[in-house]
């Protein structure tokens, strides 16, 4: 399983390898560390984030637990890390046309569901902007999620674009 931990450190030296072991211990193998040293939290803390994978739920409980023993600050867990992400634009009359329905019908496909959305709306009667993320488990997902959004804009008459760099 892949997992994310957001944590805050105190800043001292040896606070970062600290958290680390623990991972690395009960077999984590980590992809990514994110250390913002340069943005401190309301506490005066570093924010960081770590993603790693392992390979049974059993030993990244063991590894939640004891970085709460030790006394490390966990702002947030999660597992879906692992999942691929697409933002698309939508453009028209997104309102109107029953965004939620829109929601629905592509949290219906099995393994996706709409991560994120973003509205900017336009005058009364006027069109509006939406970014939507959509968060898949995996690549054939990620598609069959993009082609229906792609049906349903064309039925409702908005206009989609993928982002740049977008699959």
């Amino acid at each position: 399983m892949r997992a994310r931990l957001e944590m805050e450190l105190a800043d001292v030296p040896g606070q970062l390898m600290k958290v680390l072991e623990p991972i690395s211990r009960f077999g984590g193998n980590i992809q990514s560390v994110l250390h913002q040293r340069e943005r401190k939290t309301p506490l005066g803390r570093i924010p960081v984030t770590v993603i790693f994978e392992v390979d049974e739920r059993a030993k990244f409980n063991r590894i939640v637990a004891t970085l709460r023993k030790m006394g490390i600050h966990i702002i947030q867990i999660g597992e879906r890390e692992g999942m691929i992400k697409s933002t698309v634009l939508l453009i028209g009359h997104i309102i109107h046309t029953d965004v939620r329905d829109t929601i629905d019908r592509l949290n219906a496909i099995k393994g996706v569901m709409v991560s994120d959305l973003s509205l900017a709306m336009g005058a009364v009667g006027e069109e509006s902007a939406a970014r939507v993320t959509i968060a898949a488990a995996d690549d054939a997902r990620a598609k069959a999620a993009l082609l229906k959004l792609g049906e349903i804009a064309a039925r409702k008459k908005l206009l989609m674009i993928k982002l740049l760099g977008e699959r």
